[in-house]
């Protein structure tokens, strides 16, 4: 696996725009290849959509909408065809069950490929009995020149891309799910902390890492805490960690673990944030039963004194200057990568071929070691 580079009918409706979906995408060209209609007669209400003449990008038509019940079967029709020429091109409709932000590869209804003057393509829609209720999204994608399986966000010339409007009811109730987005993360109230859970239902994509759903912890930190340890060590799929400051800035992440791999775990020095938040997703659009376990190692009374020796300047911009001589030092990354070190008796270092950010300082003298944070400006 590689590292990460580097993160709700008028109200539902002004929710669902708001959503993750890609709209960015779809045909620059209004000609040719098209979508001609779309029926689908749901539970309540039915999609009869007619679509010549042709747009380019995104259509997004969530007032043409219908109610599909989760556990039950639908007709959808849809006419692959052309507001111009006839070319060859595939076509796929995938139905947002889980309401991730994201037309999945196991959200995918239907699929066609050919050249259009063609019959109508009929699809039998089996809605899951853990759709999730509320309302979501049918993208009906025809891309010309194209084979199959189709990206749901790609850019292209010739086709369409089509957004409609789906309620789902009788699934699954995922108003009230602890953790789904960061002002709701669940509190951890003390350390030990374990904690399982399955990402595959309620949770949405709202930490853009991965497509994956995750969710989100809230740890409140003390300064008797040096270190914390998070492990998704026993979790079923491959997952993907990451620590973020009171903002959301990331401050330290592990994509595998070095003892659980494929899942996570990682070690990041407590500062003064008062909390961090925990947000354990899948890697890629992975999800499953998980295990999360919190842990911190503790300083003594004496080690939490005013250091003897002090670090100057903070921030920085190439070198730091210790007050007095020291035996040795270690810079490390917030991730615990260490990125620099001397084992010489030295005052004065230059750090200026570190990067911007933030980094753990380690230096020891006179039989005691100190640990500060420093910030490269």
């Amino acid at each position: 696996m590689k590292n990460a580079t580097f993160l709700l009918f008028s109200f539902g409706i002004s929710c669902l725009l708001s959503a993750q979906y890609c709209t960015n995408g779809g045909p620059s060209s209004n000609a040719d290849s098209n979508v001609e209609s779309v029926v689908l007669v749901g539970q309540s209400g039915q999609i009869n959509h007619v679509g010549c003449p042709s747009q380019i990008g995104v259509e997004v038509y969530l007032n043409e909408s219908t109610t599909l019940s989760a556990g039950a079967t639908y007709s959808l029709q849809v006419d692959f065809g052309t507001c111009g020429g006839n070319f060859a091109g595939a076509g796929t409709v995938w139905i947002d069950f889980d309401q991730s932000g994201n037309f999945s590869p196991n959200e995918v209804v239907g699929t066609w490929s050919g050249i259009p003057p063609v019959a109508t393509s009929v699809f039998n829609v089996n809605v899951p009995m853990n759709a999730h209720n509320g309302l979501t999204r049918m993208r009906v994608t025809q891309q010309e020149a194209a084979s199959l399986p189709l990206n749901p966000c790609a850019s292209f010339q010739w086709g369409s891309v089509m957004d409609f409007g789906i309620q789902i009811v009788n699934g699954l109730d995922c108003s009230n799910t602890p953790g789904d987005v960061m002002n709701e993360a669940m509190v951890i109230p003390s350390l030990p902390y374990n904690h399982s859970g399955d990402l595959a239902y309620c949770y949405g994509n709202q930490n853009l890492v991965y497509t994956s759903p995750d969710v989100y912890y809230k740890l409140n930190l003390n300064p008797t805490m040096q270190s914390i340890t998070v492990s998704a060590c026993g979790s079923n799929f491959d997952t993907y960690l990451s620590v973020l400051d009171p903002q959301g800035q990331v401050l330290a992440y592990n994509d595998d673990g070095l003892s659980c791999s494929p899942a996570s775990s990682l070690t990041f020095d407590v500062n003064d944030l008062g909390f961090v938040y925990v947000v354990l997703e899948g890697w890629g659009n992975e999800s499953g039963l998980y295990q999360l376990q919190v842990n911190a190692n503790y300083v003594g009374t004496g080690e939490l004194a005013e250091p003897e020796v002090l670090v100057k300047p903070n921030p920085f911009t190439s070198y730091i200057e210790f007050s007095e001589k020291i035996d040795g030092f270690s810079v490390f990354e917030l991730t615990g990568k260490r990125v620099a070190m001397g084992a010489e008796s030295t005052q004065t270092v230059n750090l200026s071929y570190l990067p911007s950010g933030w980094f753990q300082l380690e230096y020891w003298t006179h039989g005691k070691t100190y640990r500060q944070k420093i910030v490269k400006q």
